[in-house]
């Protein structure tokens, strides 16, 4: 017979037994804001177009302890107006091992409302500068193919993260 309250039990001591592994500093709920460097282009149009911008963005997430390593989510929006792709939004799962008070960094996830929804993914290097604070800088890429027309949008982003604890 199935046993409901010792399924609970053991969920409970693994739940637990996962967090106490190993505090990283990059744990736990954070917000921060960013200011980057847009480059995009779009090609298979009548007029071929490159742009460059300098953009503000905004990003909250949440890091988990998992072993030595540190995974997230985290949603993000990138307001570069003058990109080919206009103004992103998205939603990222991140994935790092810390060292000390660096934390390297891969992410993954998707982007974009128009002119569709696409792949984006990226890296990064966070620095913890307190308990609450960080700096970020990251490279995240995406690519649209629509109406046989592609486009390409890389950001350069440099920001800051302050974690609630």
């Amino acid at each position: 017979m199935f046993n409901l309250k010792k399924l609970f039990a053991a969920l409970v001591i693994a739940v637990t037994g996962i967090s106490c592994v190993q505090a990283s500093e990059f744990a736990g709920p954070f917000v921060g804001a960013k200011i980057g460097q847009n480059r995009s282009d779009a090609s298979g149009e009548i007029n071929q177009s490159a742009h460059s911008t300098t953009f503000p963005g905004l990003t909250a997430g949440y890091n988990f302890d998992v072993s030595r390593f540190v995974l997230g989510a985290e949603v993000f929006a990138d307001l570069h107006h003058g990109s080919t792709t206009y103004k992103d939004a998205g939603a990222d799962l991140k994935f790092g091992m810390p060292f000390n008070a660096f934390l390297p960094y891969g992410r993954i996830g998707f982007t974009g409302t128009w002119p569709n929804a696409r792949l984006h993914g990226g890296l990064g290097l966070e620095y913890k500068l307190a308990r609450q604070w960080s700096v970020a800088g990251e490279w995240t890429a995406d690519t649209s193919k629509s109406n046989g027309t592609t486009r390409r949008n890389d950001s350069f982003t440099i920001g800051v993260h302050y974690y609630f604890f």
